[in-house]
C-alpha cells in the first residue's frame, strides 16, 4: 500500500495540493486492485487512489490502463454514463513497489450487497443494471480512435481448466467441485475439452461469430456498483480494469446472474425485467443467437469467476463461500430450465 509521504510527493509533483496528514483510508483489498481514499487540504476534497495489483491469473501494462482510462473518460464526457473518469494530471503513475496507480475523485455512494445469508437485492437495483448495461453495449465501437483486441474470458479454456487443472481444489473440496462438474458435465457438453491454445482461440472465433460484438465490462457485480444514497438510481459503475472486446453476451449473462440473485435464489421475474430493460436501452433486441446460447452463457461466465477464484487460493483467500454464493445461481436456472420459459416469454 502507498505510504502518506510518497502520496504526498506525488500530490506536490502534479500541483494537485496538501494531503491532509493521517487521512489515507484503505476502502477495498481487492483480488485485483487496492483502493485508498484521501482528503486534500487545500480543496477540501476526497479522492480515490487504485494500485492495480499484478497476479498470475493477469498481466498489467501501462497500455492496456491508458485504455480503460481512456473509455471510461470518453463514456462519461459523451454519454454521460454513471461512470468515474481519471483526474488528468497525473493520470497513470508507478509507486514504489512498482505497481501502477491512478487517482479519481471521490464518489459518495451506497453498496448493496447480496449474499445467501442477507438478500438485499430490490428490483429497482435490477433495473437500473440492466439500463447501464444496454446503454454501453449501444455505443458505436467505431467512435474510439484506438483498436482494443483484448479478451479476458475464453470459454474454451475455462472448461478446459476446470476439468484438468484443479486436483488440489478437488482433493480439499469435493463437494464443492463436484457440484461444478454435474453443470459442466451435464450443460455444456457443446463445448469441447481442447488442450492446444491456437485451437481454444479458433474454436471460440468460429462458435461467436455470429454474436453482437463490442466493449464489454464483464465485471459488474455487487462491489463494483455504487448507488445514490437518497435515490433509486446508480451513482457509479467501478472498475472497468478488465473491459475486453467481445460478444455483448458475456456481460449480459454474468451481470443477469449477479443482479438476479436475491439472497440464495435466482429471480425469474428479475431476470424477466432485466432483458425487457436491457433490449430497450440497447435499441436492439437479443438475436435468435444470444438467445440460444444465452443460458450456456450464464454457465461459462460464472465459471470463469469460480476459476479465478479457484486459482486465488494461492494468495491464501478463503474461497468456498464465494465458489458457493457463484454457483448457486446456475444450479437453479440448470434445474429449472428458466430460459426456456424467458424464451418463450420475451422473444
Amino acid at each position: 500500500m502507498i505510504t502518506e509521504e510518497e502520496l504526498a510527493s506525488i500530490l506536490d509533483k502534479y500541483l494537485l495540493g496538501e494531503l491532509t496528514s493521517s487521512s489515507l483510508e484503505r476502502i477495498t483489498d481487492g483480488w485485483t486492485n487496492l483502493t485508498v481514499k484521501f482528503h486534500i487540504k487545500s480543496n477540501e476534497k476526497y479522492y480515490i487512489l487504485r494500485e492495480y495489483l499484478p497476479s498470475l491469473q493477469r498481466s498489467i501494462t501501462v497500455e492496456d490502463i491508458q485504455i480503460e482510462l481512456d473509455f471510461v473518460s470518453y463514456l462519461f464526457k459523451h454519454y454521460h454514463l454513471p461512470v468515474v473518469p481519471v483526474i488528468d494530471p497525473p493520470g497513470t503513475f508507478l509507486n514504489n513497489n512498482g505497481h501502477y496507480c491512478a487517482i479519481f475523485s471521490f464518489i459518495d455512494g451506497i453498496k448493496h450487497i447480496n449474499t445467501p445469508d442477507n438478500p438485499l437485492r430490490q428490483l429497482w437495483q435490477t433495473i437500473e443494471i440492466s439500463r447501464f448495461l444496454g446503454r454501453l453495449h449501444s455505443i458505436d465501437k467505431n467512435n474510439f480512435s484506438f483498436r482494443f483486441n483484448r479478451r479476458t474470458i475464453n470459454i474454451v479454456d475455462t472448461k478446459y481448466q476446470l476439468v484438468n487443472c484443479c486436483y488440489e481444489f478437488e482433493n480439499d473440496d469435493p463437494h464443492l467441485y463436484k457440484r461444478i462438474r454435474r453443470i459442466l458435465d451435464e450443460y455444456t457438453h457443446v463445448i469441447p475439452l481442447i488442450e492446444d491454445e491456437r485451437e481454444k482461440i479458433i474454436f471460440e472465433e468460429n462458435f461467436e461469430k455470429n454474436l453482437p460484438k463490442g466493449f464489454i465490462h464483464v465485471d459488474i457485480h455487487d462491489e463494483n456498483v455504487l448507488f445514490c444514497p437518497n435515490q433509486n438510481k446508480i451513482a457509479a459503475v467501478l472498475d472497468f480494469d478488465d473491459m475486453s472486446f467481445g460478444p455483448f453476451l458475456i456481460d449480459i449473462a454474468m451481470t443477469l446472474c449477479f443482479w438476479c440473485s436475491c439472497g440464495s435464489k435466482f429471480n425469474i421475474d428479475y431476470a424477466k425485467k432485466f432483458l425487457i430493460e436491457y433490449q430497450k436501452a440497447r435499441n436492439m433486441p437479443l438475436t435468435n443467437d444470444e438467445w440460444s446460447l444465452l443460458e450456456l452463457y450464464c454457465y461459462m461466465t460464472m465459471f470463469h469467476q469460480i476459476l479465478f477464484a479457484i486459482q486465488s487460493r494461492d494468495s491464501g483467500r478463503m474461497i468456498s463461500e464465494t465458489i458457493n454464493e457463484l454457483i448457486l445461481p446456475i444450479e437453479q436456472i440448470s434445474q429449472d430450465k428458466l430460459f426456456l420459459k424467458l424464451s418463450e416469454d420475451l422473444r
